[in-house]
């Protein structure tokens, strides 16, 4: 099974995108098991906040993750999770930055779901995810 290398990259890229995505969602439910014990009332709440966007984080992560293996193993449906992943995770980093993200962190998290959605409506990359 000789694949090209486009193909290669793009599986790469979502592998490389799923993976940094479930550290950075440990990371978030690190900061809000920290908050759990702290204070009465509002740090507990905003520790739960921070959980449950690492759970959130990692649901995308997973996504990728998932169009990793089924573009590998050649399925049908690998594209349809790549392209919710891509999606979510744009629209994730819209949100960071609408809540004082800074501008480089924001661009880090967005490459690779803008090349993977290029990638999904060009013709050649969508020709090479679906094959």
């Amino acid at each position: 099974m000789n694949k090209s290398a486009s193909f290669k990259i793009i599986v790469f890229l979502a592998l490389l995108q799923g993976v940094f995505g479930l550290l950075r969602a440990y990371n978030w439910v690190q900061i809000g098991a920290d908050l759990f014990g702290q204070g009465l009332l509002l740090l507990p709440l905003v520790g739960a906040a921070a959980v449950m966007r690492g759970f959130f984080i990692s649901t995308v992560a997973l996504l990728y993750v998932l169009f990793f293996i089924g573009a590998l193993l050649g399925k049908s449906w690998a594209w349809s999770p790549g392209l919710t992943a891509a999606i979510i995770n744009l629209l994730l980093v819209l949100s960071a930055l609408l809540q004082g993200a800074s501008v480089m962190e924001a661009i880090a998290w967005s490459v690779v779901p803008v090349i993977l959605l290029f990638c999904f409506f060009s013709q050649s990359g969508a020709d090479a995810v679906r094959a």
